[in-house]
């Protein structure tokens, strides 16, 4: 057997291609900020007590920003699911007999993924001719997307719950994951329901754009991907390690 063919080395080139996924969710997170927030002006969202007509003003103000972040953000996003590829690859090693539950994150990561692009399609959208829009209709479909971009928190909580539940049920020593990423998943799923409430409320810090519902969601949920990002390679890197050893 060559060199080329060794399964070691079939496994090296998987980790490789595994790493350069999880990277990709790092990359998410840094387009994120840079496009939402610096472009766009959109961190913090705009405030839902404003009028439509205000709301309409900010549209048509930032029109140039939306429309070239959205582009970014129409690339970048698609990392969510290359990103969660990362995590499960690294599930999928944990698991005996049937990957259930394998199965079931890369499901559910690909039904997440649709929330990830509705967003930027959306703004992108109300950017194209908002002068022409009924303000209303601006103010409908802009209250749709943070709808879609905080109250979409159960498919990503329950990703978090499948990852911690593979860590527990691991059966490799060294575990893959370390022990304490299980705890921390589970708390990050606890910590993004509070989402659920900006439905009923357009002001303080449950409303879309208050304290609790978009600050601390929002540094809870992208903090997770970091550092569910950083574990990853980690991780990786100790699996190419075995394979050359």
């Amino acid at each position: 057997m060559s060199d080329a063919s060794k399964p070691g080395n079939f496994l090296a080139r998987d980790v490789a291609v595994a790493k350069l996924l999880a990277w990709s969710g790092i990359i998410l997170v840094i387009s994120l900020g840079i496009t939402q927030g610096l472009m766009m002006g959109f961190i913090p969202p705009p405030s839902p007590s404003l009028s439509a007509e205000e709301l309409a003003q900010i549209f048509i103000d930032r029109k140039i920003g939306i429309r070239v972040g959205t582009l970014i953000q129409c690339i970048c996003y698609s990392f969510w699911g290359t990103w969660a590829i990362s995590i499960v690859a690294c599930m999928r090693r944990m698991e005996r007999g049937i990957p259930i539950l394998s199965y079931a994150a890369i499901a559910n990561a690909g039904g997440a993924y649709v929330f990830f692009m509705m967003m930027p399609i959306t703004w992108a959208m109300i950017a194209f001719r908002p002068e022409t829009m009924d303000p209303k209709f601006i103010q409908i479909m802009n209250d749709y997307v943070w709808f879609i971009f905080i109250l979409s928190w159960p498919p990503f909580a329950l990703f978090m719950i499948m990852i911690a539940t593979a860590i527990f049920r691991d059966h490799n020593l060294p575990t893959i994951y370390p022990r304490w990423l299980a705890f921390f998943n589970l708390w990050c799923a606890v910590l993004i329901t509070p989402a659920g409430l900006i439905e009923f409320v357009k002001t303080g810090p449950f409303a879309y754009d208050g304290a609790i519902s978009f600050w601390f969601i929002y540094l809870v949920f992208f903090g997770w991907i970091m550092v569910m990002s950083v574990e990853t390679l980690k991780s990786l890197n100790r699996v190419a390690l075995k394979a050359v050893a």
